[in-house]
């Protein structure tokens, strides 16, 4: 039924596609015949004619369009024509850029926006610079792009176009999706949708209302996409355009997808992509055929999965679209992975992080913070030189008014100066402005006594958080110092133990000394586990990606070095798809600490099979749930708050102090996760966490049982 349906649409498309290009033909060849007329002369008619051509056949043959521009640059350049070439120079930019050669469009719009600034042509400058902005975006030089998106919104306000304003408003939201910050994509999309719908501007709205869409469904209210997107194909209905249909049959395949609604999902996916095909937008085809490879891995169809990932790869490696590359390789990691061909999972992995940090590098993230912070200046330097010309202006319209005011009194008193009643009137009246006089020299004496209070207070503030911020210090060297200082001589007694039951015959010595050996131990665990607070507290993150089957090996191998109870089970299941990038180190002490737990407080009845299981789960969003459940000694959920506090001891089997739980907690905060218990279904103890698909990204998933 689908592929019914893509056919009709396809076929409609075509018949609608030739009868818009058959008017055009029509233009172009009157434009054809002018130009033959005029002999090939170098004058302003054949170039303005050149130039008609070049803009009548963008998107209807752009290469020939692309040949009518450079002619008309070179006309343009013996001509000394200085405007014109710009206008050329414009042109081949745009044409170069739907072409999909975007190195040679940003070259060609850099040159001509130069000379465009040199002769002060600013209603050029504006469309270079949004042509640059856009070229940028789709290279992901997202500083650049955003760059010159800012310089062209400056320009557009200082002109007062509310449409135009818009559509840079639209095309900077656009570069904040790409950097996947969908909320500043919202914010920029809400503030030009609120422009055109003031102006009751309803150019380019279709688009404005998918990019919506696109971001609602990034932000997971998939129905607010839903709605977004189908509001803006309402708007242009039967007159949508191609590329509109391509964004918004995109859009409701991304939304539908993550409903569940795979097959209805798949058939706007395959609609966008022939229409893109028909239309030769090379973007688009990539980006459908990621969508498609989505589709494919959750039908199972891995070789059809991975002959589209295959085929957008070398469409994102030809046309420069660097952020469809590195999703792609993303996407090839992951499938080869599922598929367990390691050496591919590896290959693309390696040329996913190397991609991603070439362009998501340090220097990016300044260049990003540095155009922003120059435009939020700029704004906020508008708004005071806007707040000083309305102060100046009441000022003067106080002078004005207290000139009126004097001119009146001098002519009531030249009137009525003889008026006892006026002098009265006056009198009264100057009391009155005393008095008002007075009351106003006394409150400026109780916002200044206010702001004295209020900066004093501040400094008190400053100095307190100073001296925790000191306490705690000191409270960290303190720790770290301490543990250090005792680990020596704790050493030494445990050499001495060791020493005297090797001598001591004596049965009473040498169970004293036992204990006296075992109580070392213990203490010298308490503080190895104090240095792992201290370190978890004051580490930077060491971010890569996480094997959590690698993570869980090398602790049960740690497990059974220390020795496992005889009649304990431990297994393990770990969802394939369970992948975040985190801190290897922190991540394994989590996993440690509560496998060892479980591991401690097994049950040691004869009959009962104890068990300790690991579960590692992949959730929505990219985050994971790690669980260890247990049918041990049990713990109370009455109070479980005081598990996770630091010397809480749950049982008289602790025999570190209470300190394991309360590193699980410190660790998994460090990380952005959260850890909680619960009782199974079937009375098993469960001790679980949730880690971000990223570090320092809250959790979102309701889970049941305790968090902290």
């Amino acid at each position: 039924m689908y592929q019914f349906f893509i056919r009709l649409s396809s076929g409609l498309l075509l018949v609608s596609s030739i009868l818009c290009q058959a008017q055009s033909v029509s233009k172009v060849d009157s434009l054809k015949s002018l130009l033959n007329s005029q002999r090939e002369e170098v004058d302003e008619r054949s170039l303005e004619l050149l130039l008609d051509l070049a803009y009548e056949l963008i998107d209807v043959d752009n290469d020939q369009a692309l040949l009518y521009a450079r002619k008309a640059w070179n006309m343009s350049s013996e001509l000394k024509d200085s405007l014109r070439m710009v206008k050329a120079g414009r042109y081949e930019g745009l044409i170069l850029r739907k072409l999909d050669k975007m190195n040679e469009a940003i070259d060609i719009l850099s040159s001509v926006l130069e000379i465009s600034k040199r002769n002060g042509f600013k209603a050029e400058q504006k469309y270079l610079l949004n042509s640059l902005a856009i070229g940028y975006t789709f290279k992901a030089d997202y500083d650049k792009a955003l760059e010159y998106h800012f310089q062209s919104l400056i320009v557009r306000e200082a002109e007062g176009d509310k449409s135009e304003v818009s559509i840079t408003l639209n095309n900077i939201g656009f570069v904040y999706f790409r950097l996947k910050n969908y909320e500043k994509a919202l914010e920029y999309y809400n503030k030009s949708l609120d422009l055109k719908r003031g102006s009751n501007d309803s150019y380019d709205l279709d688009r404005l209302l998918i990019n919506i869409g696109l971001c609602h469904s990034q932000l997971r209210d998939y129905q607010a996409a839903l709605r977004f997107i189908n509001e803006g194909l309402s708007v242009c209905a039967d007159n949508c355009s191609e590329q509109i249909k391509v964004e918004g049959q995109l859009g409701l395949g991304a939304a539908l997808v993550e409903l569940n609604k795979v097959d209805e999902a798949e058939g706007h996916f395959k609609l966008s992509y022939e229409i893109a095909k028909q239309i030769n937008n090379k973007r688009f085809q990539a980006e459908n055929l990621f969508n498609l490879s989505k589709i494919y891995v959750k039908k199972n169809l891995f070789g059809e999965a991975k002959n589209a990932l295959l085929e957008a790869e070398e469409i994102s490696k030809e046309s420069g679209y660097n952020q469809l590359l590195i999703d792609t390789y993303q996407r090839f990691y992951m499938l080869f992975n599922k598929l367990e061909d390691f050496q591919n999972a590896s290959l693309y992995q390696g040329k996913y992080i190397d991609l991603k940090d070439s362009i998501y590098s340090e220097e990016l993230i300044k260049n990003l913070a540095k155009v922003q912070t120059d435009y939020a200046e700029r704004e906020n330097k508008a708004i005071i030189a806007s707040k000083e010309q309305v102060i100046k202006q009441q000022r003067d319209l106080n002078f004005a008014i207290a000139i009126i005011a004097i001119l009146a009194g001098l002519l009531i008193l030249v009137l009525q100066r003889g008026n006892r009643n006026i002098k009265q009137v006056n009198a009264k009246l100057s009391e009155a402005k005393e008095t008002i006089q007075e009351q106003n020299r006394l409150l400026e004496g109780k916002n200044k006594d206010l702001d004295r209070q209020v900066a004093e207070k501040t400094v008190d503030i400053e100095r307190v958080n100073l001296s925790l911020k000191q306490v705690n210090d000191e409270l960290d060297n303190f720790i770290y110092k301490t543990s250090h200082d005792i680990r020596g001589p704790l050493a030494s007694l445990k050499g001495m133990c060791n020493v005297a039951l090797l001598d001591v015959k004596d049965p009473i010595a040498l169970d004293y000394l036992r204990k006296l050996d075992t109580t070392a131990e213990r203490l010298n665990t308490i503080l190895t586990r104090l240095l792992i607070i201290n370190q978890i507290n004051n580490s930077k993150l060491s971010v890569s990606p996480i094997d959590f089957e690698g993570v869980v090996n090398d602790v049960l191998m740690l497990e059974r070095k220390k020795g496992l109870p005889q009649k304990l089970r431990i297994s393990k299941r770990i969802d394939e798809t369970a992948s975040i990038h985190s801190d290897k180190e922190l991540v394994r002490i989590v996993l440690e600490n509560l496998i060892d737990n479980s591991i401690k407080f097994y049950n040691d009845s004869e009959r009962v099979d104890s068990f300790v299981e690991v579960q590692i789960v992949a959730l929505n969003g990219g985050a994971v749930k790690v669980s260890v459940i247990d049918n041990g000694i049990g713990i109370s959920e009455s109070n479980p708050g005081k598990l996770f506090q630091m010397f809480f001891r749950a049982s008289e089997r602790s025999e570190i102090g209470g300190i394991g739980l309360y590193i699980v907690k410190t660790a998994t905060s460090k990380l952005g996760g959260r850890v909680g218990l619960q009782t199974t279904e079937e009375g098993y103890t469960e001790f679980y966490v949730t880690f971000p698909q990223y570090p320092s990204q809250a959790d979102d998933i309701p889970e049941k049982g305790h968090f902290f």
